[in-house]
């Protein structure tokens, strides 16, 4: 059978949402500086564990929602291994032949990791002689973890300076890490008209509009959260996005059915837009997301942020005051009150998001990466090995 090849291999995960939408950022990006490249993206657990990682991405989902507290204390404990530790040694092994079939198979010229999983594993590889194309690592969080730093990853592109600093200071030299920001659609970077947009949804171009997003973290279905929605004024429009929580869409549906200001949306696919349109933001704080609202100028709310890389994020956002953090309801509604009503505040904060964000992060890095393409050529092997073989730890 011939060789399935392809030109740039991204290795994502469905865990969060995030490291897939990354991919789908940078994706897009190279596609549209080289349009007649061959990408192929793989989600790293499905080719581990195809039959469990519906599973696994469920028990990963709830465990974070009905026991944070057990995420925050594995995220501490992971924070600053060693890359030279016995555990994070035996965790690079995790996939180690698979993933060797697969290089074998498809010959990628560059690989790009946004899960920090498959990042650890190309190291080893590398160190191993087993593989020989550049590898880049995306962190797709505006924080420093030991999961994602590892010895023979040829770049980082981060969301941060401080980030940048942080893998300094663990060892990585400067020359491997570019500060792109975290990869989001190049959607964002057009200009779009606000009011047109607000006219579009029906509404009038002098309401305030507050987005809600991070619904599929069940963080939006309590009792306190409904009576919030209702007691918003009329000129205050509330659109909530629910994403894969039909659950809470439904619990919604009759507070909508009631206040002609407050909309319930599962999926939608101009959120750029959305976002341009608004006022305000109420969301978790994934790194994806804030960096999509850092872009647009949006002020935010981060509302009850999980213990471990969301609290990361909400911090480096509060420390560069481009957003308020809000870990109840009476904090939530006092927030919305003030951004709201001090136009002076809100400006201040929307000034600081946009100082924060990078819209073309995408764009720059999908440029990094071009730039690391090694020539294919004929007869190359770009693994000392091309079937599986027995790794002994």
């Amino acid at each position: 059978m011939g060789k399935e090849r392809c030109d740039i291999l991204i290795l994502s995960a469905s865990y969060g949402g995030g490291h897939n939408q990354v991919a789908r950022a940078l994706t897009q990006a190279l596609h549209m500086q080289a349009p007649g490249l061959r990408i192929i993206t793989v989600d790293y657990c499905d080719l581990l564990f195809p039959l469990l990682n519906r599973f696994t991405q469920f028990s990963y989902n709830q465990s974070i929602r009905h026991f944070p507290v057990g995420y925050a204390l594995y995220y501490q404990a992971t924070g600053k291994i060693s890359p030279d530790s016995f555990w994070q040694r035996r965790l690079n092994r995790m996939g180690y032949s698979e993933l060797i079939m697969l290089v074998g198979r498809l010959e990628p010229r560059v690989i790009v990791s946004t899960f920090p999983i498959p990042a650890g594993v190309l190291s080893e590889m590398k160190e191993a002689g087993d593989l020989n194309v550049p590898v880049v690592t995306v962190i797709t969080d505006i924080c420093v973890h030991s999961q994602w730093i590892h010895p023979h990853t040829d770049l980082y592109l981060v969301g941060s300076g401080e980030v940048a600093k942080g893998l300094e200071e663990r060892g990585i030299p400067r020359a491997n890490i570019a500060v792109t920001g975290i990869p989001i659609l190049p959607t964002y970077t057009r200009t779009v008209d606000r009011e047109q947009v607000k006219r579009d949804l029906g509404y009038h171009p002098e309401d305030r509009l507050i987005l809600f997003m991070g619904g599929n973290n069940g963080v939006f279905g309590t009792t306190q959260f409904h009576h919030l929605l209702r007691d918003l004024p009329p000129n205050i429009k509330a659109l909530v996005l629910t994403g894969s929580n039909h659950e809470l869409y439904e619990k919604l549906l009759p507070t909508a059915a009631k206040h002609r200001n407050i909309r319930i949306c599962k999926y939608v696919d101009n959120t750029a837009d959305l976002m341009s349109a608004a006022d305000l933001l109420v969301t978790k704080a994934g790194g994806i997301t804030i960096s999509e609202a850092l872009a647009k100028g949006l002020p935010m709310i981060i509302y009850k942020p999980t213990p471990g890389h969301e609290e990361a994020n909400a911090n480096y956002l509060w420390r560069h005051r481009a957003a308020i953090v809000a870990k109840s309801e009476r904090r939530l509604k006092m927030a919305i009150g003030r951004l709201i009503t001090d136009e002076a505040f809100r400006d201040h904060i929307r000034k600081n998001c946009l100082k924060n964000g990078t819209p073309d992060s995408a764009l720059i890095g999908a440029k990094l990466v071009l730039n690391l393409l090694t020539p294919r050529a004929r007869g190359t092997r770009y693994l000392k090995m091309t079937a599986r073989r027995e790794i002994r730890a």
